[in-house]
């Protein structure tokens, strides 16, 4: 059995398979778990509010996570899982490459839009939470692997010249996070509170080009 968000198994604290009423009461704990991040942030939300939120008794919480930690990162498993299989979804072989970098930084953006809830749990946990702080970068790790396969390609094929391509990898990556949690969750810079989302996109693939590309990125009619 799978979780309603994403394709994690949908497993209890003690590893066995749940029943279809524990898969349901498993999603209500995470589905109000998120609503209250959302609303009220991690770090204010205690096991008992997701709890009562999810209209579920307090002990039932401990058959499906040991404590709230196990619930985020459950949230972040589905939010890998959700970006990944979109990504499998785009035509990576198109011949314009900086248009298959612009689809890629599409699924990101809208990906962290609509799960803006575990992303800014995800940052607040990083920086209270050394055991998640972790956890998370296990998590992110694969697709910082694939940013940094792709350099090597280019390098391989004569069209960039990147001699640190894990470092640029971590760069762009943490630059992608980050760039959308400000814009998303933090309510943007001083002068400007919102980015429309072709604007947003369109920076983030430019500097995802110019940093792996020794060419610049042809420009829009």
């Amino acid at each position: 059995m799978t979780s309603e968000r994403g394709g994690a198994p949908a497993l209890p604290a003690d590893g066995t398979l749940l029943t279809a009423r524990g898969v349901r009461s498993r999603a209500a704990l995470l589905a109000a778990a998120r609503r209250l991040f959302q609303s009220q942030g991690y770090a204010n939300t205690k096991i008992s509010d997701i709890t009562r939120e999810a209209d579920r008794a307090l002990g039932s919480f401990y058959t499906y996570f040991a404590n709230k930690q196990e619930v985020l990162e459950q949230m972040a498993e589905d939010f890998k899982t959700e970006i990944e299989t979109r990504l499998t979804e785009l035509d990576l072989t198109r011949p314009e490459p900086f248009e298959v970098i612009r689809d890629m930084c599409a699924v990101h953006w809208s990906s962290c839009r609509a799960h803006s809830a575990e992303l800014a749990a995800i940052f607040q946990a990083s920086m209270q939470d050394e055991h998640f702080a972790r956890r998370w970068r296990e998590i992110r790790f694969d697709a910082r692997k694939k940013i940094a396969a792709g350099i090597r390609a280019l390098e391989q094929a004569g069209l960039a010249h990147n001699p640190e391509p894990e470092a640029t990898a971590s760069a762009l990556g943490s630059m992608m996070d980050y760039f959308c949690y400000v814009w998303l969750i933090e309510g943007g810079e001083a002068d400007r509170v919102s980015l429309p989302d072709e604007v947003a996109i369109e920076t983030m693939a430019r500097v995802l080009y110019r940093s792996m590309f020794a060419e610049a990125e042809p420009l829009g009619e």
